[in-house]
C-alpha cells in the first residue's frame, strides 16, 4: 500500500536543491540592486550638477577666477527632485566642485553618504559613471585643487564663503600628464607635455594659458614623392587616423617624400597684408613679392578660420579628440609665424633650420603649415632639410598639419 508524503531522504535533497538555487540566485540579485543603486546615484549626481550649472549661470555666485578651485555642498543647490539623495543612505558630505579656463565653467563632483559610499576624488561630471562609485570612505578631503590652481574656496549651504584655503594638492584637468615633478605653472619651452597618447612641446606660457605644439603631423593627407605626385593616401579606417603620427614626418623621415601632407593647388596660396614686408612670402603669380596679398588657405578675408577648407577640418577634428579625452582645449589652429620667429626661426630669412637658424631641432623637426589669424594671415611650409619655406615647385604645396593647441 503506498503512503502519501515525503521520505525524509526526498525532503533532503529538495532543501540541497533549493539551497543550492539560493546561492547562485542571491549574488545575482545582490548585484543587480546593487547596480541599479549605482545608476541611482549616478542619475543623482547628474541632477545636482544641472542645478549647479543653473545656480552658476544665474550670477549668484563669484566663481570666475581661473586660478582658484570653488567647492559648493549639495545641500546648497536646488534640483527638479529636490534634495540630493544617495540611495545608500543620507548625504554626509558632498560638494559639487566648479572651475573657470577664462571661456568656460567645468564641474566635478566629490562626496560621500552616511555609509561611506560616493565618489572619493574630484570626478569630472562627464565622466562620471558607476564604476566611479567606492565604499569605505574615510574622510573628504576638500583641500584638492583641480589642474594648477592655487586657491581653493568653499562655500557654506547659504553660499557665504566658508573657508578660503590654499590647495595642498592637486588632480591633472583632464588626462595631461606633465614632466615629473612639474606642473602647468612650471614647465619650459622645450618641455613634453602629454595629453592621453598624443605629446606637444611647451611654445610658450600666456598668463594661465599654455601654447603646446604637437610632435608630429597628423595622420592625415596623402603620400606625395619630390615632384608632389600622389602615391599614396591615410583613409579614415587607418589606424590613429587624425592623430599623431611619426609616420607623417615628410621630408624628415625620407628625404624623397611627403607623408601625411595636405595639397593645395596653386590659387590657394600664401598671404600677406597689404604694406607688410615678409621674407620670402610666396603668391599665386609665382612671384616672391613684399607686402601683396595672396590667396587664402587656412583664414577668411574676415580672419576666421574658414570651416570649409580642408586643414581646418583636420584641426577642429583633432580638437574633438582632445577634448574626447577629458580636457579642456581652449584652441586649436597653426602655429603663427610671429610664433616661430619668437622660437628662433628666420633669423633674417624666410628658412627654419636648426644648423642655420636658432631655432631648437623640434621645432624643424617635420614639414608642416604655418599661418596667423591675427596681424597677418600667412600659411608657410617649415622643412629641416633644404631651405624651403615650403614653396611649390609646380601647381601644388604639400605639407603636413602640425596643430598648436592652447590649454
Amino acid at each position: 500500500m503506498k503512503k502519501n508524503g515525503f521520505t525524509l531522504i526526498e525532503l533532503l535533497a529538495v532543501i540541497i536543491i533549493l539551497g543550492i538555487l539560493m546561492l547562485i540566485a542571491i549574488p545575482s540579485v545582490t548585484a543587480y540592486i546593487n547596480n541599479s543603486r549605482k545608476d541611482a546615484y549616478v542619475n543623482s549626481i547628474k541632477e545636482i550638477t544641472k542645478g549647479a550649472v543653473i545656480l552658476v549661470n544665474s550670477g549668484e555666485l563669484n566663481v570666475n577666477d581661473p586660478d582658484t578651485t570653488y567647492y559648493i555642498p549639495v545641500d546648497a543647490i536646488s534640483t527638479e527632485n529636490g534634495v540630493f539623495k544617495s540611495p545608500y543612505g543620507d548625504i554626509d558630505e558632498a560638494y559639487v566642485i566648479v572651475t573657470y579656463n577664462g571661456d568656460d565653467f567645468n564641474y566635478y563632483f566629490l562626496g560621500k553618504d552616511e555609509t561611506d559610499i560616493g565618489i572619493d576624488k574630484p570626478t569630472e561630471d562627464e565622466k562620471i559613471d558607476k564604476d566611479k562609485i567606492v565604499s569605505n570612505i574615510d574622510v573628504i578631503n576638500t583641500g584638492i585643487g583641480i589642474g594648477d590652481r592655487e586657491k581653493i574656496i568653499i562655500y557654506n549651504s547659504d553660499l557665504t564663503i566658508k573657508e578660503n584655503k590654499t590647495a595642498v594638492d592637486n588632480i591633472p584637468e583632464g588626462d595631461i600628464t606633465y614632466p615629473e615633478g612639474k606642473n602647468k605653472k612650471t614647465v619650459v619651452t622645450g618641455d613634453i607635455v602629454k595629453i592621453g597618447t598624443e605629446e606637444f612641446y611647451v611654445v610658450k606660457r600666456n598668463g594661465n594659458d599654455l601654447y603646446l605644439l604637437a610632435k608630429y603631423n597628423l595622420k592625415v593627407g596623402g603620400f606625395y614623392n619630390s615632384d608632389y605626385t600622389k602615391t599614396g593616401e591615410y583613409i579614415e579606417s587607418d589606424s590613429g587616423y587624425g592623430l599623431q603620427s611619426s609616420e607623417a614626418t615628410g621630408w624628415v623621415k625620407d628625404a624623397s617624400s611627403f607623408k601625411g601632407s595636405v595639397s593645395f593647388s596653386n590659387s590657394n596660396y600664401w598671404n600677406g597684408k597689404v604694406g607688410t614686408e615678409y621674407p620670402g612670402v610666396y603668391c599665386d603669380s609665382a612671384t616672391y613679392t613684399s607686402g601683396t596679398v595672396c590667396s587664402y588657405i587656412y583664414y577668411d578675408t574676415n580672419k576666421n578660420i574658414d570651416s570649409n577648407n580642408t586643414i581646418s577640418t583636420y584641426i577642429r577634428e583633432y580638437k574633438s579628440k582632445l577634448i574626447a579625452m577629458g580636457v579642456s582645449i581652449k584652441d586649436a589652429r597653426l602655429m603663427s609665424v610671429e610664433e616661430a620667429y619668437e622660437l628662433g626661426c628666420g633669423n633674417g630669412e624666410w628658412w627654419c633650420r636648426h644648423d642655420t637658424a636658432n631655432a631648437p631641432e623640434w621645432v624643424s623637426s617635420t614639414s608642416y603649415w604655418l599661418g596667423s589669424a591675427y596681424d597677418y594671415e600667412y600659411a608657410w611650409g617649415i622643412f629641416s632639410n633644404n631651405a624651403f619655406d615650403g614653396y611649390p615647385y609646380d601647381d601644388a604645396g604639400c605639407f603636413g598639419v602640425r596643430p598648436l593647441i592652447i590649454i
